[in-house]
């Protein structure tokens, strides 16, 4: 099984971003409903941008640029490219790309961390819980390891009174 298919669930075809990770345990539900517009989209950009589709895609753009601006203008057409060499208008569009990116990531990598406190508080009353039910076993085992020694003793008792 995929370390991040979550069990029981189908991955929907070969996108890794479309399974439905962020919600399947019940104490994110909560959370994953109330995201707000930007947050929904931050989640699904930052899952798309950190992805093979997303490399490959993005890595077949700058290619094609090259190729456009290298060989078809400049060779085939005979004229000037409108982005020679260096590719100065690539890299301005590479750079914004990556100043908007990085933000949108770590807005929802912050998201990540809210969902991860979530899911340990979850963990930590569920843990509190059930430390009181162990308790409650406890004592009430003692309870009838008690009762079950009054029994033997009256038993005991009520043998002796009979014979």
């Amino acid at each position: 099984m995929d370390s991040l298919q979550v069990e029981g669930l189908p991955r929907n075809g070969w996108f890794p971003w479309r399974h439905p990770r962020d919600h399947a345990h019940p104490a994110l539900r909560q959370v994953h409903d109330d995201r707000t517009l930007g947050e929904r989209v931050a989640d699904n950009i930052a899952s798309f941008g950190g992805s093979w589709p997303f490399i490959f895609i993005f890595l077949g753009l700058i290619v094609t640029w090259m190729i456009v601006n290298t060989l078809l203008i400049g060779h085939v057409l005979h004229s000037s490219p409108f982005d020679p060499y260096p590719y100065i208008a690539l890299n301005l569009i590479l750079s914004a790309l990556a100043g908007l990116q990085a933000p949108i990531i770590m807005m929802s990598q912050n998201r990540s961390a809210a969902k991860d406190e979530v899911l340990a508080k979850h963990h930590y009353d569920e843990t509190v819980k059930l430390d009181q039910l162990l308790q409650q076993n406890t004592d009430l085992t003692r309870q009838v390891h008690d009762l079950t020694q009054k029994v033997h003793a009256l038993t005991e008792q009520l043998c002796q009174g009979v014979r």
